[in-house]
């Protein structure tokens, strides 16, 4: 079962999640918090309205909402994160989680690590970027963007190569302190497949200049 998380970040080009976005039968939707807003820009009526509500107007509020302290240490997605996990979803895509503030950002990155640790794995998806990760393995990436970049999120990743894209890698090593895989990009009508045989990858997919 697939877990769809809306977050209360914005959302860059709606129209374009709409036609990226197939919904499965037995998605598990949840709203963190203000994600209410942005699940109602897609047009989805959530599974489950959870978080401290600090996004929202008591108006808003639908009933049967999950309520949780201001106070607390998790943050409203790390909640629905959590929740997930616990509904046995292993597979998770999460709306509204990038751009704003870029604290929220980096932990909604950081919960991408954290569904690794857990056994499962996470995508934060807006109209103009992607963003995954990838640990002691492969991914095929099919969704064409204007740009892929590829960075070591541990502090070093061995056996990094690339394939389908601009510029190739294999074997390579990358380092948490440079730079070097960004900004490539996939090649048209091909399939981009980034593996890494040690350590754990970031991969950011824009469309943007």
């Amino acid at each position: 079962m697939r877990c769809v998380i809306f977050a209360a970040g914005p959302m860059e080009a709606p129209e374009r999640l709409r036609e990226m976005w197939s919904r499965e039968a037995d998605d598990l939707i949840i709203a963190a918090d203000g994600g209410l807003r942005n699940a109602a820009l897609l047009g989805v009526t959530p599974s489950l309205v959870l978080g401290d509500m600090d996004s929202l107007e008591s108006a808003q509020v639908p009933e049967g909402a999950r309520l949780y302290p201001v106070r607390k240490d998790d943050t409203d997605t790390m909640l629905a994160i959590k929740t997930g996990l616990e509904e046995g979803c292993r597979e998770f895509l999460l709306f509204g989680a990038l751009g704003g503030r870029l604290d929220h950002t980096y932990a909604n990155i950081q919960s991408l690590a954290y569904l690794l640790e857990q056994g499962a794995s996470g995508t934060l998806l807006d109209g103009g970027h992607l963003c995954t990760m990838v640990r002691d393995g492969s991914v095929g990436l099919d969704t064409a963007f204007r740009h892929l970049s590829v960075f070591s999120y541990s502090d070093r990743c061995e056996g990094v190569s690339e394939s389908g894209t601009g510029y190739t890698l294999s074997g390579a090593e990358l380092t948490s302190s440079f730079p070097l895989g960004v900004s490539n990009y996939q090649l048209k009508g091909e399939r981009a497949v980034i593996s890494v045989e040690k350590g754990t990858l970031l991969l950011i997919l824009s469309d943007h200049l």
